[in-house]
């Protein structure tokens, strides 16, 4: 998994997602030390989790998301 920054992420986004869509996970670091992973599929992010590098999000997280997104 490639770690790079929020900030790398927006100045190099459609790079990012392009390279991902192609198999590549990153592992987005914020400034807030809340770090996202950006994953291919659902599996990829299994094997994070697996390996200790990531902690699985409930629905009741993107419920929230949605309900206060405005």
């Amino acid at each position: 998994m490639n770690k790079i920054t929020l900030e790398y992420l927006e100045t190099h986004f459609d790079e990012v997602l392009q390279q991902t869509e192609s198999g590549a996970s990153f592992l987005i670091m914020t400034p807030d030390g809340q770090d996202v992973a950006l994953v291919p599929h659902k599996d990829t992010i299994k094997m994070a989790v697996d390996e200790g590098l990531a902690i699985p999000m409930d629905e009741d997280y993107f419920n929230t998301m949605r309900t206060n997104d405005t």
